[in-house]
């Protein structure tokens, strides 16, 4: 098991490159942080990718959008074994439009990273989504 501040900045770090490559509109860089039957899935019900070839799309479909997207995040719950590190917390995600303007709003984030043979760290599941507001019977 790896310490709690070793992996958190693992998970950090990894987090941080993806909204990089989320902000840059970078397609490739955005696929190569997932292993190669990576699995993603957004808050959209059409927002699902497994594998680099539908990661490839999926982000294509992304970049078009006239905004990108990034997270804030004041602390995760991350939990690791030597080769598997997993995390999940409340978020903040920031859309920023072409223009500048920048909205956010709550959001959640959870995933599981697994060290590759060459000691990367990549995303094995990602998901992102919008907590919705439910009625309590």
């Amino acid at each position: 098991m790896q310490s709690g501040t070793a992996v958190s900045a693992i998970v950090d770090d990894l987090l941080g490159a993806l909204i990089v490559r989320l902000r840059e509109r970078d397609v490739h860089g955005a696929v190569s942080l997932f292993d190669r039957d990576g699995v993603l899935f957004g808050s959209e019900a059409d927002e699902s990718a497994a594998g680099h070839t539908e990661l490839e799309l999926f982000f294509r479909r992304l970049f078009e959008r006239p905004h990108t997207y990034g997270w804030q995040w004041d602390s995760l719950r991350v939990s690791a074994t030597t080769d598997v590190a997993w995390f999940v917390g409340p978020a903040t995600v920031v859309a920023r439009a072409d223009d500048g303007m920048e909205s956010s709003a709550p959001y959640r984030l959870s995933g599981v990273l697994k060290r590759q043979w060459d000691g990367r760290w990549l995303f094995v599941q990602f998901n992102g989504a919008e907590p919705v507001e439910g009625s309590r019977t």
